[in-house]
């Protein structure tokens, strides 16, 4: 795992992120092929190529990434579970997950609460708390790590909390078999950006 503190430096895109309006109508899950396949479309991709570009090669190791942002705010958590292909697992019942992912904490406002906790072992009942990692969400903190494992995000007893997350897949995950851009709410609904093959023109 690996956390870094102060990742954006611009802070004219720092405040668009944080701005709500920024995040209008945005679909539950996005599939983006990579910048060297195609150029980012929105913020949300610029902020993905800036951030996978700093850690590795991933252009020879990764068919693309899946993306979402979550907001969390009074009484919100997010109960243990693992990232995986939603779409395989609701129609096949097999689990196929990702082994890299990334959390970038948007807003984090008057926060009480609201951790990212990840198990390095598989969920035991009760969970054995030695075995967990605790990351506080703090504001412009970049959190590298494994979504197959276990994790969650714990009540949040005041304030607010948004997060963009990311996962690269080796693979394109059924789910985004007929929509790159898809809502899950009982069944897949397309969703397009308004600005998809549009430049962003933002530079990291």
């Amino acid at each position: 795992m690996i956390v870094i503190d102060n990742f954006l430096t611009d802070k004219k895109i720092i405040e668009m992120l944080k701005n709500e309006s920024t995040w209008k109508n945005f679909p539950r899950y996005n599939w983006w092929d990579g910048w060297w396949k195609i150029e980012p479309r929105n913020i949300m991709e610029s902020l993905i190529e800036n951030i996978w570009k700093k850690f590795s090669n991933v252009e020879n190791r990764v068919a693309g990434f899946e993306y979402w942002s979550n907001l969390h705010i009074n009484k919100g958590e997010l109960a243990w579970h693992v990232d995986k292909d939603e779409k395989l697992k609701r129609d096949q019942q097999k689990f196929l997950m990702p082994k890299f992912g990334h959390v970038y904490y948007v807003k984090v406002e008057n926060l009480e609460g609201g951790y990212l906790e990840i198990l390095q072992k598989g969920i035991s009942n009760p969970i054995a708390t030695e075995k967990t990692e605790r990351i506080e969400p703090v504001e412009n903190r970049l959190v590298m790590f494994d979504p197959s494992k276990p994790h969650r995000v714990t009540k949040i007893f005041k304030g607010t909390r948004r997060a963009f997350l990311a996962n690269a897949w080796t693979e394109k995950p059924l789910t985004f078999t007929t929509s790159e851009n898809i809502n899950l709410d009982g069944d897949l609904i397309d969703a397009v950006w308004k600005e998809k093959n549009l430049k962003t023109g933002f530079s990291f």
